[in-house]
């Protein structure tokens, strides 16, 4: 058992993981910012990455399918009802989320793939070098900000971003 609670809708709609949900950055907690947000889209358009997409009931949600977050702050600009607030949450950071890698990760299995850390700037992804020329990625959760970009140049497909607390944000 995961030890969350899973609402109707998530279950109707085949959304078992709701640490897979990923609201824009400074957005209040899921239940304020559910709240708060009247759906107006503002931040869809303001975003120059088009990261922020149209998500379950409506309410905005980030997809790092073709790149990840600069943290430019265009949507928290854009949001008129404090649903994307850079003062309320976290201490000003963006959001408390961070890359997990799974075992299907081809440098894990033996294959030379570096995409990922090549495209960390944060340098949370790199990798040792290891017994017969292989190397062992590592990824240090301490510096990773949970940008996004190292999931859409996973060939394998094996990163995803996820909240690191239960609040999603505090």
């Amino acid at each position: 058992m995961n030890g969350y609670a899973l609402s109707r809708r998530n279950f109707l709609r085949g959304n078992s993981r709701p640490d897979s949900l990923t609201r824009p950055p400074w957005a209040l907690n899921e239940t304020d910012f559910t709240e708060v947000c009247t759906r107006c889209h503002a931040c869809l358009p303001a975003c120059p990455s088009h990261l922020i997409v149209k998500g379950l009931a409506g309410y905005p949600e980030i997809s790092f399918a073709q790149q990840g977050c600069d943290y430019c702050q265009a949507c928290v600009n854009s949001c008129e009802t404090g649903a994307l607030n850079l003062n309320a949450v976290n201490n000003q950071l963006p959001w408390q989320q961070q890359a997990f890698i799974d075992e299907t990760c081809f440098a894990k299995n033996g294959i030379v793939c570096r995409s990922c850390g090549e495209i960390c700037e944060s340098r949370a992804i790199r990798f040792k070098p290891a017994l017969a020329g292989r190397s062992q990625i590592t990824l240090d959760t301490s510096l990773c900000n949970g940008c996004g970009e190292c999931v859409h140049v996973c060939p394998a497909q094996s990163i995803t971003i996820k909240n690191t607390s239960e609040k999603n944000h505090v």
